[in-house]
């Protein structure tokens, strides 16, 4: 599934999180738009009492996105961007447990992000600072899709600078379908053998010379049963064997796609083919 998973707890729809080559501590994490999302983050030495926790994204310049100090949040150095949007996953900070709660994330919310917390020593007077997680969150643009039952829909995905290169392989899944995807194209043909059954002679990539990075999928006679939430991935050089490197995968493009019976309101088109909406706000 694309690296992607649901997460029970909160109302996340996808999300993917990765660790980032050559560093323990930088998360890659991507996520769709609207969505309320958590920046995982723990204290080092969860032994000593964290007194201030800070959560800044670098390429903001002054403000944070969040100060808690002293059991209290501190609005004054606030970034504008974040307010009322921003929370501690938990107050107490049991175990070090200084997450981050964004939420109605959008694309702008796009950045590097980094937090900092101060811990007291043994004496009361003895402070000290560390950096203790760096994030790189990755929002995409909710795409929505609505068609009617008999159709053609259009799933888009782009990816910037492919320029056709045979070593790419493209993963289009379903949330719903566990390990089994709805397309998979490697080695520049279509690989059937993972395939859910309801796909089999209805997709294609619209593009299969990938013409500036175009990879979206064509579904054709859409069904009420292939309403749910697709995903875009892309494995880049190095993944060699599919389901082997999931870490050299990127989550391109999240689309949701709702059909209804013929006569219902759903999003007809005199053509046929289903256009979509982009769901995001700046």
């Amino acid at each position: 599934m694309c690296n992607i998973f649901r997460a029970g707890f909160v109302p996340w729809i996808i999300l993917s999180v990765t660790l980032a080559s050559g560093s323990d501590d930088k998360i890659n994490i991507t996520a769709e738009s609207g969505q309320n999302i958590t920046l995982p983050c723990r204290a080092h030495n969860n032994q000593k009492p964290i007194i201030v926790v800070e959560w800044i994204r670098s390429d903001l310049g002054a403000g944070y996105a969040l100060l808690f100090q002293d059991g209290h949040f501190v609005p004054d150095h606030q970034h504008p961007f974040f307010k009322n949007r921003v929370d501690l996953q938990d107050r107490q900070k049991k175990d070090g447990d200084v997450s981050l709660i964004l939420n109605n994330v959008t694309p702008a919310d796009s950045g590097t992000y980094e937090c900092h917390v101060v811990t007291r020593g043994a004496n009361q007077r003895e402070r000290a600072t560390e950096h203790t997680c760096t994030i790189e969150l990755k929002i995409l643009p909710r795409v929505q899709i609505n068609t009617t039952a008999g159709q053609t829909a259009i799933l888009p995905c782009q990816v910037p600078n492919l320029n056709s290169d045979p070593s790419v392989v493209i993963e289009w899944s379903r949330t719903d379908l566990g390990k089994e995807n709805v397309f998979f194209y490697q080695d520049q043909k279509f690989i059937p053998d993972d395939q859910h059954s309801s796909f089999k002679n209805r997709v294609d990539l619209q593009d299969r010379q990938m013409k500036d990075g175009d990879v979206s999928l064509i579904l054709n006679n859409v069904t009420i049963n292939d309403t749910g939430t697709y995903m875009c991935c892309v494995f880049m050089k190095g993944a060699k064997h599919r389901r082997r490197a999931k870490l050299d995968s990127d989550l391109i493009s999240v689309v949701n796609l709702h059909v209804v019976r013929p006569g219902q309101t759903g999003g007809d088109t005199e053509d046929g083919v289903i256009r979509y909406k982009v769901l995001a706000f700046y």
